[in-house]
């Protein structure tokens, strides 16, 4: 399985750290292995929300499918992708602090089958695109507060 997690401290509420990270589409402007997001935003968010995330680059790109599956305004959403090879879980908990918010992000990636095989090199991949990721979600985030 490949996992990782990490907590993030940002300035802003609450409320406006929750907004922005619920808005899947975001993940463009902070993850880098994502090169760009397509929603509906005549659907607006909460539970049934999709996204689809395309990942790599322009010239070679793995499109992934997210329904998000849980949402609860200003604390806590959780977005589901499963393939016929793998299932991701992503679930973003957010509370307040005394100086802001305190972001907690869970990246969880389970293989099927054969394709179990991937599980360790997707979980050393995880580790060096999180910190990226999570250098590029401080930035953002520090943005909006």
């Amino acid at each position: 399985m490949a996992h990782y997690t990490a907590t993030i401290d940002c300035a802003g509420d609450p409320k406006s750290a929750f907004e922005y990270m619920a808005d899947f589409s975001n993940a463009a402007l902070w993850d880098p292995t994502v090169t760009r997001v397509k929603t509906d935003p005549s659907r607006g968010l909460g539970v049934g929300s999709r996204f689809e995330v395309f990942l790599g680059t322009r010239l070679a790109e793995l499109r992934i499918d997210y329904e998000t599956t849980r949402y609860e305004p200003d604390r806590c959403v959780v977005f589901v992708a499963t393939t016929d090879i793998f299932r991701s879980l992503d679930t973003i908990e957010i509370e307040a602090t005394r100086s802001g918010c305190r972001v907690h992000y869970d990246a969880d990636l389970r293989f099927f089958g054969p394709a179990r095989l991937l599980d360790l090199p997707a979980h050393l991949a995880f580790q060096l695109s999180g910190r990226r990721s999570l250098d590029g979600l401080e930035r953002s985030l520090s943005e909006i507060a």
